[in-house]
This record gives C-alpha cells, structure tokens and sequence, in this order.
C-alpha cells in the first residue's frame, strides 16, 4: 500500500479506496497490492470514467489524464488515491487549485489543436 503521508486519507480511508479500486476491474487488480504493483498496475480510464462521481462530467477524460502518470488516463492506486484525496474535503485550497489548472490546461490544449 502507498504511505499515508502522501495523501490526505486516513489509514482506513485508504483501505476502502483500495476495495473501490479493485471492484473497477477484479481480473486485473490484486486483492493485496505491494507498493510495486500499487504503481504499475493500472484501471483503464474508461473503467475510471463509469465512476458516479465522473460519469456525467465532460471534463471526465481531462480529469483522468490530469491524475494518470501515463498521461492516457489509465489510473495506478497510487494515481486514483491521489484523484479521491484532491477531491476530498481534506485537500488543501492550493492543492485543488493546482489540479483544477492541470484539468483546465488539459481541456484548452486540446481545443487549441
């Protein structure tokens, strides 16, 4: 599991984090992940998109680019963990802001090409 000093939830938040994570894609995320597979192994963003957080948002693809480290939108835990605590209400003011420009940034990108 990630270290908890890297996000915003508490030990037990990241454990249920864990549990949603896994039920995106079972066949593909292991039941007890060591920190290797907590970078490597990645949800597709389109599983990502079917979240009822995302579902509705047009920004949903921006948003799961923002968060990926692949840039495509394909979510590590460690990536998904960091998107839930950003959105959290525990979250700092700066640390939304830095994202809601990164999402931003992303979408005026794309609309200039």
């Amino acid at each position: 599991m990630p270290k908890k000093d890297c996000t915003f939830f508490t030990r037990k938040e990241i454990l249920r984090v864990h549990k949603r994570f896994r039920e995106l894609r079972p066949d593909l995320v292991p039941r007890q992940m060591n920190e290797g597979q907590a970078a490597s192994v990645k949800v597709p963003r389109e599983c990502i998109e079917k979240l009822p957080e995302l579902r509705e948002n047009p920004f949903r693809t921006r948003i799961c680019e923002a968060f990926s480290r692949d840039g495509q939108g394909n979510l590590s835990f460690e990536d998904f963990l960091d998107f839930l605590s950003v959105f959290s209400e525990q979250a700092p003011r700066d640390i939304k802001v830095f994202y809601a420009f990164k999402i931003y940034e992303l979408s005026f990108i794309t609309f200039i090409f």
